[in-house]
């Protein structure tokens, strides 16, 4: 994707087009550096930074950081921040959706490279630390998003080899992920869904996983991820109906005190959802 945008310059300003020569962005940058991972970054005339996305948003704001990195590698980036009390700059590390991979309290940070990613070079002082990327980065953004190819839900667990997929939701961060077998995948979705797929993408850092989504979101590059709610209530065990993809297993039904499951508290609850809704199969495998 970042290939087929092409920076250019009129009138002194930086601007981009596609490929067939068309201005998507207009010149209107005191700087602009090719698109990495999805982004850009450029300057304003108060030589402040900021990062863009194709569409202009403004990612990582103009004024936040005193210094970024002119690329994304694998997905993260470095910032500076300038501390005044202490007169000198501190050095992090972000991903393409701005959240802080590697908390800014560095005095430096050596350039990012694929090849150090398990083990980059830092100081705090004259004290040298190693940075492990790929532990700190493990947190799974849907950013940049490439589809590798989509599936039907059914045609998705003929493909695993398994006859059921079960919803559930991390216990801290409260993100809805999904397993198939012994494996995971993960869940971008706003409602219950319409039309459920499942596609297989890679994201900014180049992560490939199965992702659960509606298919009228497929080809967006940046989804939100599907969290549960506060407001909760607990549901019965008995249903008069639902659909082999949102079924529970029914040991778990019966003995949902006692399952050991390492993700989380195996109890459905409602979200806000009618009782048609559970009934049609959609709701009710959304576990806490």
């Amino acid at each position: 994707m970042d290939k087929d945008y092409i920076i250019f310059q009129e009138d002194g300003l930086f601007g981009a087009k596609n490929q067939r020569g068309e201005v998507i962005i207009q010149p209107q940058y005191m700087e602009m550096q090719p698109f990495s991972c999805g982004l850009s970054l450029v300057r304003n005339h108060q030589y402040q930074y900021a990062y863009i996305d194709i569409c202009n948003k403004q990612v990582v704001p103009f004024g936040k950081y005193s210094w970024c990195d002119p690329q994304f590698t694998c997905g993260f980036s470095r910032v500076m921040e300038y501390h005044y009390l202490e007169e000198r700059n501190k050095w992090g590390i972000i991903d393409t959706l701005e959240n802080i991979v590697v908390p800014l309290i560095y005095d430096k940070i050596w350039a990012i490279k694929e090849d150090s990613l398990f083990s980059l070079k830092a100081f705090l002082g004259d004290k040298e630390e190693r940075i492990n990327l790929h532990q700190l980065g493990n947190k799974v953004i849907f950013d940049g998003l490439t589809y590798i190819c989509t599936y039907s839900v059914e045609a998705f667990k003929e493909l695993a080899h398994c006859k059921k997929l079960y919803v559930k939701a991390q216990p801290n961060t409260r993100q809805l992920y999904f397993t198939y077998g012994a494996n995971i995948g993960f869940v971008s979705l706003r409602r219950i869904p319409k039309e459920p797929v499942i596609s297989i993408v890679a994201n900014s850092s180049g992560k490939i996983f199965p992702l659960l989504m509606e298919k009228s979101d497929i080809g967006k590059t940046t989804l939100p991820i599907a969290k549960v709610t506060s407001n909760k209530k607990k549901t019965s065990k008995t249903y008069s109906h639902r659909t082999s993809f949102w079924d529970y297993e029914e040991e778990r039904m019966n003995d949902v005190d006692n399952w050991d499951d390492p993700y989380g508290d195996e109890q459905a609850f409602y979200d806000g959802w009618s009782r048609e809704d559970v009934e049609s199969g959609l709701a009710d495998a959304y576990e806490e």
